[in-house]
């Protein structure tokens, strides 16, 4: 009665973890010769892992990955596509993040840009940082829709991508927005600006950007923000990347 007790409390403390752990101690012998700090060493390691597991798999699906197989361990080095393994593994480390630096990352359509974006978006998530991928029609309708229900509710969802420590953009200016996209990325971009990390996915040279933005002086200041002291990688492959399983 005592154990059914014990355990069922563990449940509602929400420690799942623990008590998985604890009911392999009571089924097993196994545990029997160790000490009692032992084997409570053994449930906390085991809620703990559960904790970190859950975490990554929550924040896998809120980044919201068109590509769930994506991951650094299965990037293409082949010599053709001039790839810096030393660089995408240092990436892989997430450091820049820590440091509110952008990424860039260019190359034809079928490179593997977005594939070498969403895996070291996924080694972010993997180290428990918070990420969001998104394609930037997407991102734009989010504001549009945010602004026609309000100022309030705009603000939240400004906020909601401002304060992310990472933020994957794909399919960057791939056509000309509007005077109001454009103050939407400005305001995004700048507050997002030595804080948080920005990771632009794009076929256009940053030159290129500024002829996509309306407003010359928004588009010089979202261009600078994000390649100013940011990563820029440039995926050359002749043949597209998408005939390949990745």
């Amino acid at each position: 009665m005592l154990r059914n007790e014990t355990i069922e409390k563990l449940k509602t403390m929400r420690l799942p973890g623990f008590v998985e752990a604890l009911e392999e101690q009571y089924e097993s012998s196994t545990f029997e010769e160790m000490s009692f700090e032992e084997r409570l060493g053994l449930l906390v390691d085991r809620e703990q892992s559960k904790r970190k597991t859950n975490r990554i798999h929550r924040l896998l699906r809120q980044a919201k990955f068109q590509n769930s197989e994506a991951c650094v361990e299965n990037i293409n080095y082949n010599v053709e596509r001039k790839l810096d393994k030393q660089v995408i593994l240092e990436l892989a480390s997430c450091q820049y993040i820590r440091h509110a630096s952008n990424v860039n990352i260019f190359g034809a359509t079928g490179a593997g840009k977005s594939y070498l974006g969403q895996a070291l978006g996924q080694a972010a998530c993997r180290l428990g940082i918070a990420t969001r991928y998104i394609q930037l029609p997407e991102l734009l309708d989010e504001f549009r829709i945010a602004e026609s229900r309000g100022l309030e509710y705009l603000m939240k969802i400004r906020k909601q991508f401002t304060q992310l420590p990472l933020l994957i953009i794909d399919e960057w200016l791939l056509f000309r927005i509007d005077e109001r996209d454009c103050e939407h990325l400005l305001s995004l971009i700048d507050r997002r600006h030595s804080k948080n990390s920005t990771m632009v996915i794009s076929q256009f040279n940053p030159d290129e950007w500024i002829e996509q933005m309306p407003i010359q002086v928004a588009a010089e200041a979202i261009t600078d923000r994000l390649t100013s002291k940011a990563y820029s990688i440039v995926i050359e492959s002749r043949e597209s990347m998408r005939k390949a399983p990745k």
